[in-house]
């Protein structure tokens, strides 16, 4: 039962993720009006408003006016379903799954407008600081410290890659005629912090460094397939939340790994 519950309330949860996602960034209300096409602007009946089931039996398409409803849709709500069952997976029944089940939240939300308009709000970035270093009080066993150094690396990190980015490898880039514009900006920063503050020091190195490697994999990626036309940026705001997916689930274990591979301890 606890195992349907969490998937049902990952799936309700990533509706409103959706209505969040779109309207937040145009400084809509999320609450008013009631969910709609946004092409015909008629309202979503309550039986058309199932996540994701109601996007399959509709075929992907508005009831009302017959044009196409983003996949995205129920990409979020079953991506919501399925990492909130994978935390209590991994954390059981506590106060660290609704941890870790509130960053995934702030991730998920955070990730998407990130991909739409290249911003991350402020404002989530910084109620995420200040509930990952409440949970870290809140939640067993009290973790202040990892999660304050955690939040001042990662604010510290991305701070150095911006002014490195400025002061010497924008200026390298352009005298070999490549003009590379930024992906990394000042919004990063709170971010970083705020993962830093949930996944502690260790976790925050893992999704770091994961980070790092889904931004050039995926970059290379994009470039290759024509999705991405060189100096077009690519905001660093998904792989920060996909890095910050690894830290949360995987984060210590890895840390641990690879301090005894590298034989640091």
């Amino acid at each position: 039962m606890i195992w349907a519950l969490a998937a049902l309330l990952g799936l309700v949860f990533g509706s409103f993720f959706n209505v969040v996602i779109w309207r937040v960034p145009l400084h809509k209300s999320i609450s008013t009006p009631p969910s709609h096409c946004p092409r015909c602007r008629k309202p979503i009946r309550p039986y058309d408003n199932m996540p994701v089931l109601s996007w399959l039996i509709l075929r992907g398409r508005c009831r009302d006016c017959g044009l196409p409803i983003s996949a995205r849709y129920p990409l979020v709500e079953a991506l919501t379903g399925l990492l909130f069952v994978a935390a209590y997976a991994r954390f059981g029944y506590g106060l660290l799954t609704v941890k870790a089940v509130v960053l995934i939240s702030m991730l998920i939300i955070t990730a998407f407008i990130d991909l739409d308009h290249q911003i991350l709000p402020f404002g989530f970035s910084v109620a995420g600081l200040v509930l990952g270093l409440a949970g870290s009080v809140a939640a067993p066993p009290p973790e202040i410290q990892g999660a304050l150094a955690g939040a001042a690396v990662g604010a510290g990190f991305i701070l150095f890659a911006i002014l490195l980015w400025r002061y010497l490898l924008a200026g390298v880039f352009r005298r070999f005629g490549v003009d590379q514009k930024e992906g990394m900006g000042f919004g990063d920063l709170p971010y970083a912090a705020m993962i830093g503050a949930f996944v502690g020091l260790k976790g925050l190195t893992v999704a770091l460094a994961a980070a790092v490697v889904f931004g050039v994999v995926i970059g290379l990626i994009a470039r290759s397939a024509g999705r991405n036309q060189r100096g077009q940026p690519i905001p660093f705001g998904p792989f920060l939340a996909l890095g910050a997916l690894v830290g949360l689930f995987f984060g210590p274990q890895l840390f641990d790994i690879y301090v005894r591979f590298a034989g640091l301890q």
